[in-house]
C-alpha cells in the first residue's frame, strides 16, 4: 500500500474498466473486523487472486509469522482460486520476498512488467484471455472431448458448431456418421447436461487455414441417465439411514479424495462410475484440466441417476497439497417429496 500505491491503484481502474469488481484494501471502508478477518476474508469472497510483488516483504503477522500479502495468497491458493502473479524489481528483492517468490514459482508462472502501464495492459490482456477458457463451451461425444463455438439444444436435436484443429479429432467425429451398419447411441455432454443420442449428421468444412468447422447434428435418444430413471432410494448402515444424494457424495469423495466409505453400506443400481482414472495426467493447462474434469463429472453423474444437471466444477491449478475440487448440483430427494435438491462437495484431490 506504500510503494506499490500507483501499481495498485492503475490495476483497480483497469478492473473496473473490464466490468469487473476490485477488491482492494484501500476501499475496504470502516469495518468492526481486524485487518486479518478483513483482507482474508475478501480473498474468500473474489473470483480471482492477482498479486503484485515488489522489493519488500512487509510486516509479520504475529499469529501466522506471514506478511499480510503472503496470508492472502496461501488463503487464495487453499480456496483453489485462479492465482495470477506479476513481479517488478527481482534483482533488488530483500530475503524474504525473495523466498515467498521462490514459493510462488513452484506452482504459478509469474509475469514481469516495468511500469504501472505496462503492469495495466499485461493484467488486462490476462483477464481477457481467462474470459475466454471460461466462455468457450466444451463438449464430450463418446470418447472425443472438443471445443465448441455455439451449441443449440431444442428438445428433440442437438447441434454442435466448433472450430476443430486437429486432425485426429475431425477422424474420430467423422467416424461417427451414420451408415447402414453403424448409428449406435452415445452420450453427449455439456455445460452441466449429458444425454443419451445417436448421430444423425456430421459436416465438415475444410478451409484454407486447415482449420475444420464442423456441425453436428444429434438426435436425443430415451435412455437411464438421461433423467426419466431418478435415483431416490435410500438405504441404511450401522443405524444410519442415507439418502441418494448422501450416497453420491460418499462415492465421489471415494474416488476423488480416497476417502473410505462407512462399512457395511450397500445401494442397489444407480452407482457412479469411477471416473478419476480417466482424468488428464502429466503438464496440462488449468482450464483444460478443468474442462475435462467438468465433462466426465457431469456424464458420471447424470448417466448414474444421481443428479439432473451438475452446476458447478471447479478445480484449482496444483498447490502444495493437490486440486481443490468444488462441485454443486441438482439431485434428488426422497424424504417424503420428489422436489429436486442442491448438493454440494469440496475437497482436496491430491
Amino acid at each position: 500500500m506504500g510503494h506499490l500505491a500507483e501499481l495498485r491503484h492503475a490495476l483497480a481502474m483497469t478492473i473496473t474498466e473490464i466490468g469487473a469488481e476490485p477488491v482492494w484494501f484501500e476501499n475496504f471502508g470502516g469495518r468492526d473486523d481486524d485487518a486479518e478477518v478483513a483482507y482474508l476474508g475478501e480473498v474468500a469472497s473474489s473470483t480471482i487472486y492477482l498479486d503484485i510483488l515488489g522489493r519488500e516483504y512487509g510486516r509479520l503477522d504475529r499469529a501466522r509469522r506471514l506478511s499480510a500479502t503472503h496470508a492472502e495468497y496461501r488463503e487464495a491458493e487453499r480456496l483453489g482460486l485462479p492465482v495470477t502473479v506479476w513481479v517488478r524489481d527481482q534483482a533488488d528483492m530483500n530475503a524474504d520476498q525473495f523466498n515467498f517468490l521462490s514459493e510462488v514459482r513452484l506452482f504459478h508462472t509469474t509475469g514481469n512488467f516495468t511500469d504501472a502501464e505496462d503492469l495495466a495492459r499485461n493484467a488486462r490482456r490476462r483477464f481477457d484471455e481467462m474470459a475466454a477458457e471460461a466462455v468457450s463451451p466444451w463438449a464430450k461425444l463418446g470418447e472425443v472431448v472438443f471445443r465448441t463455438k455455439k451449441i443449440v439444444d431444442n428438445g428433440a436435436t442437438i447441434t454442435i458448431h466448433g472450430s476443430v484443429h486437429d486432425g485426429r479429432v475431425v477422424a474420430a467425429l467423422e467416424a461417427m456418421r451414420p451408415n447402414t451398419f453403424h448409428n449406435q447411441e452415445v452420450r453427449v455432454t455439456w455445460a452441466g447436461r449429458s444425454t443419451a443420442v445417436r448421430v444423425a449428421q456430421v459436416q465438415t468444412t475444410t478451409t484454407a487455414s486447415r482449420v475444420s468447422q464442423m456441425e453436428l447434428i444429434l438426435e436425443r435418444v430415451e435412455s437411464r441417465g438421461s433423467g426419466s430413471f431418478p435415483m431416490t432410494a435410500s438405504f441404511s448402515a450401522g443405524g444410519k439411514s442415507y439418502t441418494s444424494d448422501d450416497l453420491a457424495v460418499l462415492d465421489l469423495r471415494h474416488m476423488l479424495f480416497r476417502e473410505e466409505k462407512p462399512q457395511g453400506l450397500l445401494s442397489l443400481g444407480g452407482s457412479i462410475r469411477d471416473f478419476a482414472q480417466d482424468l488428464p495426467t502429466g503438464p496440462i493447462p488449468t482450464a483444460l484440466y478443468e474442462a475435462v474434469f467438468a465433462l466426465l463429472t457431469t456424464e458420471a453423474l447424470v448417466e448414474s441417476g444421481r443428479a439432473l444437471r451438475v452446476h458447478k466444477a471447479q478445480v484449482s491449478p496444483v498447490g502444495p497439497d493437490g486440486r481443490r475440487v468444488r462441485l454443486a448440483w441438482t439431485g434428488h430427494t426422497n424424504r417424503g417429496s420428489n422436489a429436486p435438491t442442491t448438493v454440494e462437495l469440496e475437497g482436496l484431490m491430491s
